[in-house]
């Protein structure tokens, strides 16, 4: 994620930056896009982390029994109508899937829905594929979580309304934006690894 950044940097944004702010149309395109496509590495990231955490702990489980945090939230989370056991003394009863059958579906049911129903990082996304793998609310930098949210917002209209509508934005600001956000999904990626 941080090398394609940089590559975004080099590609999308003037060098050096223009100390009085002043910039062609061009450039605040040029900005638009890096926001843009800024915001789809940190989606492909997120995504492809919390999968990866999910599959991990379904796994540690499947070879030794080991239940991890991120297992546990994982079927917490998860939803499904599974039928309840409804005797054992009277046979026939509704067959109930044993756990490892329920661990398989939940993880494969969160990743395709991390895969193909996910849009984007505002708030609402990142909590719940984060909580999904075991993340606490204590573990979230509320700062950081409310200038992703901020920013995902900026990302929406470039993606979706005409550049002509919108205010330019500031090359230099973009960048220190996507900077700080980024060392947010560094810190993120820690707490990933105790899951």
């Amino acid at each position: 994620m941080s090398k394609r950044i940089t590559e975004l940097r080099n590609h999308l944004l003037p060098r050096p930056f223009d100390p009085l702010g002043f910039y062609a149309d061009r450039v605040y395109e040029r900005t638009r896009s890096f926001r843009v496509l800024a915001h789809a590495e940190f989606e492909s990231y997120i995504e492809d982390r919390v999968v990866d955490v999910a599959t991990k702990a379904a796994a540690s489980y499947s070879n030794s029994g080991v239940i991890r945090p991120s297992l546990l939230a994982l079927v917490s989370y998860w939803e499904d109508g599974w039928p309840r056991p409804t005797s054992i003394l009277n046979p026939p009863q509704k067959q109930a899937p044993d756990l490892e059958t329920r661990i398989t579906k939940a993880r494969k049911d969160f990743a395709n829905f991390v895969r193909t129903q996910n849009h984007g990082i505002k708030e609402k996304n990142l909590l719940y594929m984060l909580f999904s793998v075991g993340v606490v609310e204590a573990e979230v930098n509320r700062t950081w979580l409310q200038s992703v949210e901020d920013w995902a917002k900026l990302r929406g209209e470039s993606a979706h309304k005409s550049g002509k509508v919108q205010t330019p934005p500031d090359p230099e600001k973009e960048y220190r934006k996507v900077k700080y956000i980024r060392s947010g999904f560094k810190d993120l990626d820690v707490i990933l690894n105790s899951k």
